[in-house]
């Protein structure tokens, strides 16, 4: 085989995996808009942009609260899978905005940040970090109408037991 047809394979064969890898790259940076976006409606408290960012069917499992985070007894029917937005969000923002303060109410930061793309379903991770709690947080959106939507939440949060 002449050395130019081998060259002219290899170019072929990079240019194809450039191509291919190509989308899932694009798609990852979309995933991270769609996340960054609705991060920034919760910092600002947009409940109508949070909502947005979510699918007419959704699913949330709402933050876990550790018992040792509260004087009072956790309330576990508040703990179950729930339709749209979680209602413990909407409890945080409606008293970030009665005390007054202006927005943005929250400073989120992620650490750690994962986002996994298989094909029209994407997969985002990350910490919430504290001085001796860590929040995880799991998000799966999916590629509605060349949208990428949230249709599935899961929260929760450890803390130390080391005071």
């Amino acid at each position: 085989m002449s050395r130019n047809i081998v060259l002219s394979r290899w170019v072929a064969s990079a240019l194809f995996l450039v191509l291919l890898g190509q989308p899932l790259h694009a798609a990852e940076d979309r995933v991270l808009r769609a996340m960054e976006s609705f991060i920034a409606a919760f910092e600002d408290g947009d409940i109508e942009k949070m909502e947005a960012a979510f699918s007419g069917d959704a699913v949330t499992f709402p933050r876990a609260i550790m018992a040792q985070e509260h004087e009072q007894d956790i309330e576990v029917s508040k703990y179950r899978r729930v339709r749209g937005i979680d209602p413990q969000m909407r409890e945080l923002i409606d008293s970030r905005k009665s005390s007054g303060r202006a927005p943005p109410y929250f400073d989120i930061e992620p650490v750690d940040l994962e986002i996994q793309v298989f094909g029209d379903a994407a997969l985002a991770t990350f910490h919430l970090v504290g001085d001796d709690t860590i929040g995880r947080r799991t998000f799966v959106l999916a590629l509605i109408e060349d949208e990428w939507k949230i249709v599935h939440l899961h929260a929760s949060n450890v803390t130390s037991t080391r005071r």
